[in-house]
């Protein structure tokens, strides 16, 4: 088996063989110390359930994933490829002499968001982006109208707001999702209605139109009810008064010479033109 093999492919071999058996060996000496102490407990015995003796129950959260029996290389520094991207993501950004912008802005750190810095040329890390939301989460375009009573247009304007495009997480062949920072989102609006608290005035406004037009078609609507009901109440009184059958086949007669026509049943009286 080992004829086709290069010399360089047999050494790597060799290389992984004796990894390998450290690290078993490393293993073993590891739990034979735990045990020697007593911090690890007996394995238990696997119990069969009542529905069939061949199937045991096992606890996921115990077994260890060997990655098929390969050896997993240890990565302990970020890719050259990695490396590239970030540093690009710097390049783009214009640093100040004497300004610390690679730091966070919040809490001067140097563990960055590259998606922020890329996309919305913002310096914070990834824990103060979880920590203050209310300056650094992330709108949809939808939400974004609803909660700051912004249009389409202003939206649309990429001057104005910088967008985060993703593939729509609903449907792939839909329209991309654009996502907007809140940030820039709030100081927009205050700029345009004047203050946050106008803003709730002018959203109060807008629930209160909505609730009187909702409520000035409802009774639209129940008026045009009656006006049917009074309607087909007549008709009804109307039947009940000429003793008429609720359907009935109109038969006219002639009534004179002037071509009009009688129903016999119903009384109806039409004009008949001959030609």
């Amino acid at each position: 088996m080992s004829q086709g093999l290069t010399p360089e492919q047999q050494a790597r071999i060799e290389t992984n063989r004796q990894q390998a058996l450290e690290k078993r060996k490393a293993a073993e000496e590891k739990q034979a110390r735990e045990a020697s102490h007593g911090s690890i407990k007996p394995k238990e015995r696997l119990r069969g359930t009542k529905m069939s003796t061949n199937y045991y129950e096992y606890n996921l959260t115990t077994m260890h994933d060997t990655k098929a029996g390969f050896i997993e290389e240890e990565q302990t520094a970020a890719s050259p490829e990695k490396k590239r991207r970030m540093q690009q993501v710097f390049d783009d950004v214009p640093i100040v002499p004497g300004d610390d912008s690679h730091k966070c802005c919040e809490c001067e750190s140097l563990d960055l968001d590259v998606a922020y810095l890329k996309v919305f040329k913002v310096v914070v890390c990834k824990p103060c982006i979880e920590k203050i939301p209310d300056k650094y989460s992330l709108l949809t375009k939808t939400e974004a109208k609803d909660d700051y009573l912004l249009t389409d247009g202003e939206l649309r304007d990429r001057e104005l707001f910088a967008v985060w495009e993703k593939p729509n997480p609903h449907k792939s062949t839909w329209n991309n999702m654009l996502l907007y920072l809140r940030k820039d989102l709030e100081a927009f609006a205050i700029k345009k209605w004047g203050s946050l608290d106008e803003l709730d005035a002018e959203f109060e406004r807008r629930v209160e139109d909505k609730r009187v037009r909702k409520e000035r078609k409802y009774k639209r609507s129940v008026a045009e009810l009656r006006r049917r009901t009074r309607a087909d109440e007549w008709e009804k009184q109307r039947r009940e008064r000429l003793k008429l059958e609720n359907e009935h086949e109109h038969t006219f007669e002639a009534v004179g010479d002037d071509g009009e026509q009688k129903c016999t049943v119903c009384g109806l009286v039409i004009e008949v033109e001959e030609f």
